[in-house]
């Protein structure tokens, strides 16, 4: 073993300036893109970063990212609106920096340039996926699938209370012109940043579903990436399973959110959200409008006709006594004639047969005819005259059922029983809707008539 002054040795500013030579040969000061998760950052006059890779869970690299203050202008300008979304914790970014090495710090990336493109395309890829898992899942169409009640009133607002987003909707719906009236329950909620999916769906699970027609989720306009929270497929899962219609306007008039995609009726805006709730309830207004005209008309109809019906119905009935009447004696009449010539064709035969026993009984002796024939023709005799009778009777009993039947119908025999006959203008009256107070009217009884003036009018029920 060597001894302590023959080892060769280095100091550490030695191995430091090694392999700072060694990384300035290897990238020659050439600028590279790399692409990182932010596991950290500080922001202060220059932006610390703490870079990172993971494999299946597990961190396989780490480095530090430095932007400083020069560079943090132009990557502010380039990414904009975007920049509070793309540089932020958990984000992953690409980005053109140059390896340094500092003896005192180490190694780090200096970072020159942030891919906008690349945190966008991320984020629809993140779209995509949230997309695909919903589909596989089955819950992609189950919001859009339910039925939209007719007028939309009871309603649950989730959305960030004093925004502007918040005061256009309510401003809107309270202003309408047609004066319906909303009963708004605001749930509120943060619609941007890295806690507002989980306050979304906490504000989701305290909507009772019995109390409300529907869920309206509303924000106001902001940068694409401030839809990143709207693609949230936790979120969009709470979303889908809600047992009532789901109804968005983020306020982005291109770009549409996982959310847009599977509530029942996405709109643009907010107020737009509200037109709707309003052109709804015009809609259904104008509708329950046209069905009561439709109704009055088929009412008035139908009245006219059966106010027809009842007066063809009292023409017949006034007729009908009558009729009958000549009806009945019509048939008196010809069963008279039947029976008349009935009882003379019987004379005319019975006739024959006594002339034919006359003929017989003088021919014969007269003991026959005095002990046989006699009491034949006595029989005979009392024969036609019972027949004669009974057939008389019958007719004549005939004759007096008509005459009751017909006595009893007449008018005036009603009238006598305590029934009179109202009529206005010579029409009888069986409505007294066709009657106004100051109409003179005319009432006839059994024994005469009266003439009367309509005071007041009382329908039944």
């Amino acid at each position: 073993m060597n001894s302590m002054e023959e080892r060769r040795f280095f100091t550490l500013e030695q191995v430091c300036a090694s392999i700072k030579k060694r990384v300035e040969d290897a990238t020659r000061g050439r600028s590279f893109w790399v692409k990182a998760e932010i596991a950290g950052i500080n922001a202060q006059k220059h932006v610390y970063l703490d870079l990172a890779q993971h494999r299946e869970g597990a961190r396989v690299a780490v480095i530090r990212g430095i932007i400083w203050q020069h560079r943090m202008r132009g990557i502010r300008e380039s990414l904009g609106d975007e920049l509070q979304h793309i540089l932020k914790e958990g984000a992953e970014i690409l980005f053109l920096a140059t390896v340094q090495y500092s003896p005192l710090y180490g190694i780090s990336l200096h970072v020159e340039e942030v891919d906008l493109a690349y945190s966008l395309g991320e984020l629809e890829r993140r779209k995509k996926a949230t997309i695909d898992t919903l589909r596989a899942e089955g819950l992609f169409d189950l919001n859009r699938s339910l039925p939209e009640p007719l007028v939309i009133q009871r309603i649950a607002l989730i959305t960030s209370v004093g925004s502007a987003a918040y005061a256009d909707f309510m401003q809107h719906l309270k202003a309408n012109e047609y004066g319906y009236q909303f009963h708004v329950h605001v749930i509120p909620s943060s619609v941007q940043g890295d806690a507002a999916p989980l306050e979304l769906r906490n504000a989701l699970a305290k909507v009772d579903p019995k109390l409300f027609d529907a869920v309206v989720l509303i924000r106001g306009g902001g940068s694409k990436l401030d839809l990143e929270a709207f693609n949230d497929l936790d979120l969009c899962r709470a979303i889908a399973r809600m047992p009532i219609p789901v109804m968005t306007g983020i306020g982005h008039d291109v770009d549409v959110s996982v959310v847009d995609m599977i509530a029942k009726s996405p709109h643009k805006t907010p107020t737009a959200i509200a037109d709707h709730l309003i052109d709804k309830c015009l809609y259904f207004e104008t509708s329950l409008n046209g069905s009561l005209v439709s109704i009055q008309r088929i009412m008035a109809d139908s009245f006219s006709d059966r106010k027809e019906r009842l007066s063809t119905f009292s023409e017949m009935l006034r007729q009908r006594p009558r009729s009958y009447c000549q009806e009945q004696r019509g048939a008196l009449h010809m069963a008279v004639g039947q029976f008349a010539r009935g009882a003379t064709e019987q004379l005319q035969a019975l006739e024959k047969r006594l002339a034919q026993h006359a003929n017989a009984v003088s021919v014969l002796p007269l003991r026959r005819v005095k002990q046989v024939e006699e009491p034949k023709l006595r029989e005979l005799r009392l024969a036609l005259e019972q027949a004669s009778q009974r057939g008389l009777r019958t007719l004549i009993d005939r004759v007096h059922g008509m005459h009751d039947a017909i006595r009893l119908m007449d008018p005036n025999k009603v009238m006598a029983r305590g029934f009179s006959i109202t009529r206005k203008a010579g029409a009888p009256i069986t409505d007294p809707s066709v009657l106004q107070v100051g109409d003179t009217i005319e009432t006839t009884f059994a024994q005469g008539r009266a003439r009367s003036t309509i005071n007041t009018i009382e329908p039944n029920g």
